[in-house]
């Protein structure tokens, strides 16, 4: 399942889609590669630099509409691919709530909710966008409120218990300007926060750019987080210390093979912007624990000739987190086959957990959304 719902593109039709609001808002068509492949350099830029104050002119608005809804969704998809549903979301009951802070224009309540009607949830889905932009939030109410089944709640007055929240690029601004520390406690605390308004069986979703900064500082945060016996459902197949901590240069995120649509290719081409594959980095949390992967692929992967590396988090039997696991080519066997095809983000049961992959070794690949 997981691999899966690691993300789907966003069809065709969504072009018009999203060419139809831009022209209702007098803002450039998908098309007008001119002007928003500039604007998209632009904002791309800005983010890439940690200025989050620059002003939102027609054509940046027009960029993030046209490239960033269709890129933005298919991370919180992609976040959640290998997260159980809560078997209380699914069959008939009353709307699931799903609150989106720091919303935008939408892209992210756009993702959740792809994810959860692929993943089975026929119910219907309300919506708190939360955002101090509110000529932001007016597009993310064009794009969401179509959605069948979807209704937008105004944030207003007593909160629900939420079954999903959400921060997409969120904690970048939070800790922006502060000390490193400060930042990190920041970010935690705001987290526990959401955690602790979710309804049972609710999950709080972080997703940031995945850079070595951004990521290493969600890594902390997760750290915090932990000590604190909240439950990390996402990466982490642990609660203990991350261990790529110890290395600076070391960030925990995730690669998928996921490509934006098609007809985004020449707009990513016109910013200088790759269409090929999706990073980011997640943290999935939840007031109690929730059934997690033995080990997950945490690396690139390592093939020599005659050889096959992986690196693993897990918990090993001395104590330790994180390690290269390698098979010899001649090792092979139907057994542990598997081993050979792990990806980055593959969760993973070896047995016996070793340092070397043998020919008596059992290797699984593991999906805890699959029961």
């Amino acid at each position: 399942m997981s691999r899966d719902l690691a993300g789907v593109p966003l069809e065709a039709a969504w072009r018009d889609r999203l060419d139809d609001l831009a022209a209702s808002r007098g803002l450039p068509l998908s098309g007008d590669l001119g002007r928003l492949g500039a604007a998209l350099r632009e904002v791309s830029d800005a983010y890439n630099a940690g200025d989050f104050r620059f002003r939102w002119t027609p054509d940046r608005l027009a960029a993030r509409l046209h490239f960033f809804v269709p890129r933005d969704q298919a991370k919180v998809a992609g976040a959640l691919r290998d997260v159980p549903v809560s078997p209380a979301w699914l069959g008939s009951g009353p709307a699931l709530e799903l609150l989106d802070v720091g919303a935008g224009i939408g892209a992210s309540s756009l993702g959740a909710v792809r994810f959860l009607r692929a993943a089975g949830v026929t119910r219907d889905i309300q919506i708190t966008l939360r955002d101090v932009d509110a000529e932001a939030l007016g597009v993310a109410r064009e794009v969401l409120g179509a959605l069948p089944g979807v209704r937008l709640r105004r944030d207003e007055g007593a909160s629900p218990r939420f079954d999903l929240v959400l921060f997409v690029q969120v904690l970048v601004e939070v800790a922006a300007g502060r000390p490193e520390a400060a930042g990190d406690a920041a970010c935690a605390a705001l987290l526990r926060t959401a955690v602790d308004a979710l309804a049972p069986g609710g999950l709080v979703v972080a997703v940031e750019p995945a850079l070595l900064t951004t990521t290493r500082r969600l890594m902390r945060a997760r750290d915090i987080l932990a000590a604190q016996n909240t439950a990390i459902v996402a990466p982490c197949p642990h609660g203990k210390p991350c261990a790529m901590l110890a290395n600076p240069r070391d960030w925990c995120h995730d690669d998928l093979d996921v490509d934006l649509p098609p007809w985004l290719h020449p707009l990513a081409r016109a910013a200088g912007l790759r269409w090929q594959g999706l990073t980011f980095t997640r943290l999935v949390l939840a007031p109690t624990p929730v059934a997690t992967p033995s080990m997950r692929v945490v690396a690139p992967l390592r093939d020599s000739r005659g050889r096959k590396e992986r690196q693993l988090c897990g918990l090993f039997p001395d104590g330790s987190t994180l390690r290269w696991v390698d098979r010899l080519d001649k090792h092979t066997t139907p057994a542990n086959e598997p081993f050979g095809a792990l990806r980055r983000g593959d969760g993973v049961c070896l047995s016996p957990i070793a340092n070397r992959v043998g020919p008596d070794t059992r290797v699984l690949l593991e999906d805890p959304t699959e029961t």
